[in-house]
């Protein structure tokens, strides 16, 4: 009778069994490894972009309390100094009663947006100044006595909000060339200063306003123009270096911005003119009286600084900030 029994297993066969299954679980393993790798890098990437838009969304939140306290804030002062204090005493006390009343309106409105808002004058820290203005004058940019060159402020060492309100119609047509001797200009000089610098205004012969940049009386180089229409008024502020809504970048000397002395503050050629200047300036030294050969000269609040809060829920915020509107390159 045949032999039908099972022999030995095959060990041969048995390896590659072995070596297969080894195979697939290894394949399983690798899988669900790169499953899970791929699920924690989603992960990552999702808390990374949620923690990215909360720091965005604070950064603007911040930002739109600080310029909304001190926009409202530089408004303040300049309202007060437009409205010529009797004494600079005066003209603090109106600042410090504003910021008052505008850290109770501004409570009130971010506290509708979950927020709370304290904003509070630093009281150490508010600088006495003058502002300037020559409206009062009885003719043209001449002063009151009818001089065509005289001092609109002397003795400062700092400026801001300085702004011309110029008739289109009266300024004289001329050239670079002759610029010096019948335009309308202003001039910065003092130890400040190595040598003067002339800001001239003036029509060309196409009958566009041209301001234009000088050094020690020499000829002016045009910096920018804008065409004008007969009736108009024309704006050039040099503290903001603009003419009317474009930018004229040179206007306001380089070492005024921050200047190590005094200077003064001089126009020529004022019947060449006619409108309205206004700025605010600080004396040299603090506490003195600048000078002046015109009247329109008014205590001031130069500078305040203000100590603002903000809290909400996910945000704690504080600052310092001085404000002073319309510095040169503020």
């Amino acid at each position: 009778m045949a032999d039908v029994s099972l022999g030995p297993p095959d060990g041969k066969r048995l390896r590659e069994a072995d070596r297969g299954q080894l195979l697939v679980v290894a394949g399983l393993v690798m899988a669900v490894s790169l499953v899970a790798l791929v699920v924690l890098l989603n992960a990552t990437i999702f808390t990374e972009n949620l923690a990215t838009r909360g720091i965005e969304t604070a950064d603007g939140e911040t930002a739109d309390v600080r310029a909304t306290a001190v926009g409202s804030v530089g408004e303040l002062i300049d309202a007060t100094n437009r409205a010529d204090p009797d004494s600079h005493d005066a003209a603090n006390d109106t600042v410090r009663e504003g910021v008052a009343d505008l850290d109770e309106r501004m409570a009130r409105s971010y506290a509708e947006r979950g927020g709370v808002v304290h904003l509070e004058t630093d009281e150490s820290r508010m600088t006495e100044g003058w502002h300037l203005s020559t409206a009062g004058n009885a003719t043209s940019l001449a002063n009151a006595t009818g001089a065509t060159a005289y001092a609109f402020v002397d003795g400062i060492d700092r400026t801001r909000g300085f702004s011309l309100s110029l008739s289109v119609d009266d300024l004289a047509t001329t050239t670079p060339s002759n610029a010096t001797g019948e335009a309308f200009h202003v001039a910065f000089d003092g130890p400040a200063l190595s040598e003067s610098r002339e800001v001239y205004v003036y029509r060309n012969g196409s009958g566009d306003v041209v301001v234009a940049n000088g050094t020690a009386g020499g000829d002016p180089d045009v910096r920018c123009s804008t065409a004008a229409a007969s009736g108009e008024d024309v704006a050039l502020d040099l503290t903001d270096e603009r003419l009317g809504d474009a930018a004229c970048p040179g206007l306001w000397p380089a070492e005024l911005v921050v200047p190590t002395d005094g200077y003064a503050i001089r126009f020529g050629n004022a019947d060449a003119a006619d409108g309205t200047a206004t700025a605010t300036v600080r004396p040299r030294p603090a506490g003195s009286d600048p000078g002046a050969d015109h009247g329109g000269v008014s205590p001031a609040v130069y500078d305040a600084t203000v100590d603002l809060r903000y809290r909400t829920a996910d945000l704690r915020f504080e600052t310092t900030v001085r404000v002073a509107p319309g510095e040169p390159r503020a």
